[in-house]
């Protein structure tokens, strides 16, 4: 066997779309430009995992998808019946692929035992293995409210795995509070906790262009009521002059994206499509942009110091509501719930945009958006300073 090379393998269950598939790709990107003698294996439950391209010495392995209900519980997206039965076929998959592929070092991004404990055999075989990898956690700033993650934590016997990992990354500023902080897992892993900072890509320059407004849904799946608002606010003319360019995102239903371009087929000056390849591009280059507060999205939005009005989702999880409330008064980002993305609210926010004009901090901070080249160094390192 030729170990030439050292082998990382990242995880992501990825039930929303494309986000955690994102954030995956940026650090494995990360990875194989500071150490040249890398190979990234990414396994990912993201049903448009061949939407994004991947660089040189990365590979992804697309499992059977799961998708999340209103009530935010796992469904099969599309075979097997039942959560259960997906969950063991994924299961089996992850164990083949990880024991075949044999890698140094393993990154869990997300769910510390996976969708539904499938990654259980996986970390169970962890422990006996002649050549046991590096395990890491990787968290989000926000993964829920703090006190409802540890009911389900402790519910689902995921506080008893937490020692499995060697160390935890969190991918947000020290500074601002996340729910590993509030959660003290510093006090219940027996490995370093770093906060990485935020995982920002280079965001491209913004292109000379005519003014225009960015609206995207993030993955979609639940963003029919932001768009719909928004061309509610456009139907009383508050975007006259200006184009508004609509990113649905690849998992709103066919039905709802079928209803929105009905409702545009004859305005000339709105452009929906599903997907955009060039979403970094389209931020940096809007004159305003009115989001959800997706981890990706806000961060993107923030590395390119472009105005952005979110509205948060805050159903069936708080990550997006709370990520909102903590970064809006230590950035320029704007925030207000879906409820409230009225022609008023939105007309004053087009204005000040053109005038440019950005929301006044008391205190304004840098956010510390380093963390794709500080976690890529972590790993290539092979361990965590301390």
């Amino acid at each position: 066997m030729d170990r030439s090379h050292r082998r990382y393998l990242i995880y992501s269950d990825d039930t929303s779309g494309l986000g955690d598939f994102r954030r995956c790709i940026l650090l494995a990107t990360g990875i194989v430009h500071i150490s040249l003698d890398a190979e990234v294996l990414i396994v990912t439950g993201s049903p448009r995992a061949q939407s994004l391209p991947l660089p040189d010495r990365v590979e992804s392995v697309k499992l059977p998808s799961a998708v999340k209900d209103h009530n935010g519980h796992g469904r099969p997206r599309a075979i097997m019946g039942d959560l259960g039965s997906l969950v063991r076929l994924r299961s089996s998959i992850l164990l083949t692929v990880t024991s075949h592929f044999d890698p140094d070092v393993i990154l869990v991004d997300g769910l510390p035992v996976g969708l539904g404990g499938e990654l259980l055999p996986v970390l169970r075989s962890m422990a006996s293995a002649h050549r046991r990898p590096w395990l890491v956690l990787g968290l989000r700033d926000i993964v829920d409210d703090a006190d409802r993650v540890d009911r389900e934590w402790r519910a689902s016997g995921i506080w008893e795995w937490i020692d499995t990992y060697d160390d935890v990354f969190v991918y947000g500023d020290a500074s601002i509070a996340t729910t590993a902080s509030e959660l003290g897992i510093v006090d219940r892993a027996r490995g370093a906790v770093t906060h990485t900072g935020y995982l920002a890509p280079r965001m491209p320059g913004g292109l000379a262009t005519d003014p225009y407004f960015l609206v995207t849904a993030g993955g979609g799946r639940d963003g029919h009521q932001l768009v719909r608002s928004v061309l509610d606010v456009a139907d009383a003319g508050v975007f006259a002059g200006f184009r508004v360019k609509i990113v649905t995102g690849p998992m709103m239903p066919s039905s709802r994206k079928a209803e929105l371009a009905m409702r545009v087929e004859r305005d000339a000056s709105i452009e929906i499509v599903e997907f955009a390849d060039d979403i970094r591009r389209l931020i940096s280059s809007a004159a305003g942009v009115i989001s959800m507060a997706g981890y990706n999205t806000v961060v993107e939005e923030v590395a390119a110091d472009v105005p952005a009005l979110l509205a948060p989702r805050t159903t069936p999880s708080a990550e997006q509501d709370i990520r909102a409330e903590r970064l809006s008064p230590v950035t320029r980002l704007e925030t207000c719930s879906a409820e409230w993305i009225t022609p008023d609210r939105v007309a004053d926010f087009v204005l000040r945009c053109m005038c440019g004009i950005r929301p006044s901090m008391d205190r304004p901070k840098l956010l510390d958006l380093t963390g794709v080249t500080t976690a890529a160094r972590m790993l290539a390192g092979g361990h965590v300073a301390a």
